[in-house]
């Protein structure tokens, strides 16, 4: 721009545009002043974005370049002093030339956002806490010190708020690769499609990280009855050198005969045999495994084993063509306990905990025969019993929750018998057989998070304290496998009780 002998009317005119701006946007803009001085080297000028700075010039200005108006824009009042206005987030150069076309000033300007609104409130919503705030390339960089990981959220939380809505985007267009076609840049119609979001960089650090020790009961008990009674009958008989069966063993494969008493009549046969058995049996789990991570970090724990399984059979063929040693590929299962979890320390009374807990174990229970070629390889493929818990909860330390409980109850009864006789009161309990099977389980998993701190080595206890093996003398004729039985004989604490004898205070 030229100001020349038009500098009176100029100033007035960007005056009332300044009152107008104003009053659009409800409140006055403070400015600030900053000296220059003429210089043709680069002085580079820091803007708040929708802030100004008033710039005094060592001479009279007779015109001004801004390079890109969209970020920031110039406006005079006086030959020697100029108003800079940030409009977009980015940066932009200002030059400034006198009469004569020689430069006075050559200023970099970089529009970034004010931080310092986000500063107050952040202390304001956080006053425990002491946040730095700071930008780069318009991404906000959160660093110092809180007291909580639930302070660091909050923190980011407020911070995105501060960017978000239509000031978010940083006002400048993401780079094209070179070489690109004249399609791949920004699209006329929308062009804030491609401009560039803020983001907000974590690097606050909490201060004392907590640990947290989280104690897993896996208790389950397995109670299994199975009963079987009757009459078994099979028949045999040839015609022609054809062999029949008149009836087979029962499916479920359930005890064995008791008696076997048959007659023969020509070729043929009929054979009768007693099943009967009863059998119970109770069976206990109580794992306990506890585990301990500092706040964030994962931790996992495992204990039990492995079995080796066939998954591929491949025969080794000689030069011959004749099939030579077979060559078995082995899968490894592992089985046992497994305790995974991740906790959170969300303040002094809330833990946030992810936990997965399983318990696996080898049955036979659908098992299955290996064999390759129609021929049995003489071994079975086991299955597995596994029970998974997968879940994420809040508990106070000290607080239980159970995360998972499974109530089962198998019953299976069938009756083998002859067509039509079974049916025969009184008598037809001659000709049939009854098995009767019932399982059942009730499995349930507690957790309980503490928050833990470390202590002496000689306030810990080890299983073996105390331990001394027995003597061979002891160990023969006294039958004694340590030294240590009952209580152990300590000395008797000074002072006096106090109150009833016989009772228990806690």
């Amino acid at each position: 721009m030229k100001l020349g002998g038009k500098l009176p009317a100029i100033v007035a005119a960007a005056f009332g545009l300044l009152l107008v701006g104003t009053n659009v946007q409800g409140s006055v803009v403070e400015a600030k002043n900053a000296q220059v001085t003429a210089s043709t080297a680069t002085q580079r000028v820091k803007l708040g974005l929708n802030k100004s700075v008033v710039i005094d010039l060592p001479s009279d200005a007779y015109d001004i370049l801004v390079a890109n108006p969209a970020v920031a824009d110039a406006v005079t009042r006086t030959a020697r002093r100029i108003y800079l206005f940030g409009k977009a987030v980015g940066e932009t150069n200002i030059f400034v030339f006198g009469p004569n076309g020689e430069q006075i000033v050559s200023l970099d300007l970089a529009v970034e956002r004010d931080v310092a609104g986000l500063e107050d409130y952040i202390r304001r919503f956080l006053p425990t806490s002491a946040i730095k705030v700071e930008l780069l390339n318009d991404n906000v960089v959160l660093t110092g010190t809180v007291d909580t990981p639930l302070d660091a959220k909050r923190a980011v939380d407020l911070a995105t708020i501060f960017v978000s809505g239509g000031e978010a985007t940083t006002g400048q267009y993401s780079q094209t690769a070179a070489g690109g076609s004249a399609q791949s840049g920004v699209d006329i119609d929308n062009p804030d499609q491609e401009r560039r979001t803020s983001k907000i960089v974590n690097l606050l650090q909490i201060i004392g990280d907590d640990q947290v020790t989280l104690k897993v009961t896996v208790a389950e008990v397995s109670r299994s009855v199975m009963k079987q009674l009757g009459v078994n009958m099979v028949g045999s008989g040839g015609s022609n050198g054809i062999s029949y069966g008149a009836l087979s063993s029962n499916f479920m494969g359930l005890g064995k005969p008791l008696s076997n008493s048959g007659l023969s009549i020509g070729s043929s046969a009929l054979q009768a045999y007693i099943n009967a058995m009863e059998q119970s049996g109770v069976m206990k789990t109580l794992a306990e495994p506890t585990l301990t991570a500092v706040s964030g970090e994962k931790a996992t724990f495992k204990v039990g084993g492995e079995y080796n399984m066939v998954s591929n059979v491949s025969a080794n063929v000689s030069d011959d063509n004749q099939t030579g040693l077979k060559t078995y590929t082995l899968e490894k299962i592992e089985y046992g306990i497994g305790l995974e979890f991740q906790p959170v320390v969300l303040s002094p009374g809330r833990i946030s905990l992810k936990v997965r807990t399983s318990v696996s174990e080898p049955t036979t229970e659908g098992s299955v025969s290996a064999s390759t070629d129609n021929q049995s390889l003489g071994m079975n493929a086991l299955s597995l019993r596994k029970r998974l818990a997968d879940t994420t909860v809040e508990l106070p330390s000290g607080g239980s929750m159970m995360i998972a409980g499974l109530v089962r109850d198998d019953v299976r009864q069938a009756v083998n018998g002859l067509p039509g006789l079974t049916k025969i009161p009184v008598l037809g309990a001659l000709f049939r057989s009854r098995d009767f099977v019932r399982n059942e389980t009730e499995l349930v998993i507690i957790i309980t998070p503490y928050l833990v701190k470390p202590v002496a080595r000689n306030d810990l206890a080890k299983p073996d304290d105390n331990f001394n093996a027995a003597s061979d003398g002891a160990a023969m004729f006294l039958g004694r496998v340590n030294r240590v039985y009952g209580t152990m004989q300590t000395d008797k604490p000074n002072g006096r009780y106090h109150g009833v004898v016989g009772f228990i205070y806690k």
